[in-house]
């Protein structure tokens, strides 16, 4: 199943733009319906606080996914109305979000949020309530068994590094592999999963640091690594911001070592550009979706994802401030995937919504390529949707980024 990103005329503003709140609803909804005419569904992020620069990307792509879902009849016949939870960047106060949104608002569907350490004690709270919820949390022990209606857009830490690693290895020739990451859950676990993979490889990491989110100095972390002669710097981070410190350190410092990252990087590494530089981005690789990637073969401008880019950048004004339109595709996705999957199981129950998702994830079109589900996955996006590219803020014209395995 399928859901168009028509243009035309909807019943929410042609832009988004909501700010900071704290424990009051924002709604982006259909305009003068009722409770009782609209679906209710709730979302859940850091508007405020150390995280906030995911709140504002997150905001802008919910607000064009709910347009997008009403334009092309909304979820069980009715009009979506979104109501803003602010986790505050904090995990208890995001828990007493997602109760209120749950039990007091009456929620059909929950997304968000973004990072592990904040999803992992929500996500109880949703199975709870029998909720489905979609977050962009990558940490692997989000498993199935601990969170029966919860599935996330991102692929675990590991799965996004994998491909890094063997690029590493097999077309740099790197022998001396660093890695160094963020504190947060995805990250943590994905350092022990791809430590495990490389020891399988053959190799082991000659160092391993690790930062606080949204730290202002990663200097004493990369200076170690230095030190122990790494050819190749695996970075995993869950923040934007981090991701500019990492490149704007090691500017700093002069070291010109080739740098592989997650997903994160990618989806804000415009941002970045235009902060700090091109420059930065020399000998520096990103994992991607395949969706959002193209080989100089490909046509300008034919792809899903380039035609969501030129709606995106017709309808945000300021989506450069934002990162762009990678930027805002996790989160775009995850309103697309719950309206997908509530009308094909015909229900807002949330066991039967994702027991429809385990059977029928694959039948479900999104700009980022291929997913799917299982009883014992919950992580949409398959290892083989995930492609590394090089110079990730040199966007081609139609949005899309180079592959760095094309022949």
């Amino acid at each position: 199943m399928s859901l168009s990103r028509k243009s035309g005329a909807g019943m929410v503003s042609r832009r988004v733009a909501i700010g900071l709140v704290s424990a009051a609803a924002i709604g982006i909804s259909a305009g003068a319906a009722s409770a009782q005419e609209t679906f209710k569904m709730g979302g859940i992020m850091s508007v405020t606080g150390g995280g906030a620069s995911i709140g504002r990307a997150s905001t802008t792509a919910w607000g064009l996914a709910v347009k997008a879902i009403n334009a092309n009849g909304g979820i069980l016949g009715k009009q979506v109305e979104f109501i803003q939870g602010d986790t505050m960047t904090d995990p208890t106060h995001g828990v007493s979000e997602l109760r209120r949104l749950i039990e007091n608002e009456k929620v059909g569907a929950v997304v968000g949020p973004a990072t592990s350490q904040e999803a992992i004690p929500m996500v109880p709270v949703s199975a709870q309530g029998n909720v489905i919820q979609v977050s962009t949390a990558a940490s692997s022990t989000l498993t199935p068994e601990v969170g029966p209606t919860h599935f996330s857009t991102s692929v675990t830490a590991a799965n996004q590094m994998i491909p890094n690693i063997d690029y590493a290895m097999n077309v740099l020739g790197a022998k001396k592999i660093a890695i160094i990451s963020d504190n947060g859950g995805m990250s943590k676990a994905g350092v022990v999963d791809i430590t495990k993979y490389m020891k399988d490889k053959g190799v082991e990491p000659v160092a391993v640091q690790e930062f606080a989110f949204r730290t202002e100095d990663m200097t004493p972390q990369l200076l170690s690594l230095r030190g122990a002669d790494a050819d190749a710097l695996l970075f995993i981070s869950s923040l934007g911001d981090d991701a500019r410190k990492l490149l704007e350190n090691l500017e700093d410092l002069g070291w010109d070592v080739p740098v592989l990252a997650n997903q994160t990087l990618s989806n804000y590494a415009v941002g970045i550009a235009a902060t700090l530089g091109d420059e930065v981005f020399s000998d520096v690789y990103s994992t991607q979706f395949v969706g959002m990637t193209y080989c100089p073969a490909d046509a300008v401008g034919s792809s899903s994802f380039a035609k969501f880019v030129a709606t995106a950048r017709a309808e945000v004004g300021d989506i450069d401030k934002l990162g762009g339109a990678g930027a805002l595709t996790p989160y775009y996705i995850q309103p697309l995937i719950v309206a997908a999957a509530i009308n094909g199981a015909g229900t807002t129950d949330g066991k039967a919504v994702a027991k429809w998702m385990e059977e029928n994830a694959g039948k479900i079109d999104l700009i980022i390529g291929p997913i799917a589900a299982s009883s014992t996955n919950h992580f949409l996006p398959a290892p083989a949707a995930i492609k590394v590219t090089k110079n990730p803020h040199k966007a081609r014209e139609d949005g899309l980024v180079e592959r760095a395995d094309c022949s």
